[in-house]
C-alpha cells in the first residue's frame, strides 16, 4: 500500500505559519462570512468544516444562507451589504451555486481585500501578472502545500492535471508552470484520458466526478492527490479517484475525506488573517 497523505499532518505543520499572522493583543477578532446559496450536501459539510477548524484559530465565522430559489438581483443586494459590511474582514462564497445565479455581479465587485478565496477579477488577474501579490485561490494552494510537504521535486517532473477550472484547474496549472513543471492539462473533450493520467509521475485530479480515476489510469508509483469533493448515494463524501482500488499502485495518495480539503481550510485561515492584517494594519 502506497503512503497515504493524511491532511492533519500537513495542517499540523503549516498550523505554525497560520497563528503567527494573528496580530498580538488584538481585541478585534478577525470575522469571515461564509455565503451560501441552498442546501448542497458538499457545500454544508465544507461549511461546518470550516467552522469547526477556525474558530478555535480565533476566527468569528459567520454564515448568510440564502434559498435556493432566491432571485440574482435580490442575491446581489444582499451580498453588496456583506461586503460593504467593515466588522465583515473576508468572504469565502461556497460553490456552486444554482444555475440561474450569474456571479458575474460578484466576481466584479468584491473587495480584493476580503476575497479570500480568489474569486474576484483582480486577484484571478494578480495570479498571471508576474510580480503581482493576491490572494490564490484556497484549494489550490493547498495542493501545492502538499506537494511541498512530501519534498517533491517538482521541476522537469511530468504532472497531469485533470480538470480546468477556473477555481482550482487553472491556477494551480500557472503555479505548477512556475515551479518547472511539465504539466499536461486534461478536460472533458480529452480523447483518451487514461493515456495521459498514466504518464503522470504527479497525478492531481479536480473534475467532479466520482470515481474517475482507476487503477488503470494510474502509472505506478505516481503520487496522486484527489481534490474532488462528493456525496456518493449512501451519503458519504468520496473523491474523483477510486481510493481503494488506487492505493497500492500509488507511491503516496491523498485520500476523500481527510486529505486535501483539511489543508484547504487551514489555508483559507492563513489568507483571513492575512486580510484582517491588511485591513487593520493603520
Amino acid at each position: 500500500m502506497g503512503h497515504v497523505i493524511k491532511g492533519k499532518d500537513v495542517a499540523e505543520k503549516f498550523l505554525i505559519d497560520v497563528t503567527s499572522k494573528l496580530p498580538d493583543k488584538n481585541e478585534v477578532r478577525p470575522t469571515l462570512a461564509i455565503v451560501r446559496i441552498g442546501n448542497h450536501p458538499s457545500e454544508i459539510a465544507y461549511e461546518k468544516s470550516v467552522i469547526k477548524r477556525l474558530n478555535p484559530l480565533g476566527i468569528e465565522c459567520v454564515s448568510y444562507v440564502f434559498e435556493k430559489e432566491i432571485e440574482e438581483a435580490e442575491f446581489n443586494r444582499s451580498f453588496d451589504e456583506i461586503n460593504q459590511n467593515p466588522q465583515i474582514h473576508s468572504i469565502l462564497l461556497l460553490k456552486p451555486v444554482p444555475k440561474h445565479i450569474s456571479l458575474d455581479h460578484v466576481i466584479q465587485t468584491i473587495d480584493p481585500l476580503k476575497d479570500v478565496d480568489a474569486i474576484g477579477l483582480i486577484n484571478m488577474a494578480k495570479i498571471y501578472q508576474e510580480g503581482q501579490k493576491g490572494f490564490i485561490p484556497c484549494t489550490a494552494e493547498a495542493v501545492t502545500k502538499i506537494l511541498e510537504y512530501q519534498k517533491i521535486e517538482l521541476k522537469g517532473t511530468a504532472v497531469t492535471m485533470v480538470g480546468f477550472g477556473m477555481v482550482i484547474g487553472r491556477p494551480l496549472t500557472l503555479l505548477l508552470l512556475e515551479s518547472g513543471s511539465t504539466v499536461t492539462v486534461c478536460n472533458e473533450f480529452t480523447k483518451d484520458l487514461k493515456t495521459e493520467t498514466s504518464r503522470a509521475d504527479v497525478l492531481i485530479v479536480a473534475t467532479g466526478v466520482i470515481h474517475l480515476i482507476e487503477e488503470d489510469f494510474v502509472k505506478e508509483g505516481a503520487t496522486v492527490i484527489d481534490v474532488g469533493i462528493n456525496v456518493d448515494k449512501k451519503g458519504r463524501l468520496v473523491g474523483d479517484v477510486n481510493f481503494e482500488d488506487v492505493k497500492d499502485k500509488a507511491s503516496s495518495i491523498t485520500p476523500v475525506p481527510g486529505g486535501v480539503g483539511t489543508v484547504t481550510t487551514y489555508v483559507l485561515a492563513s489568507h483571513v488573517f492575512e486580510s484582517f492584517r491588511l485591513q487593520t494594519k493603520n
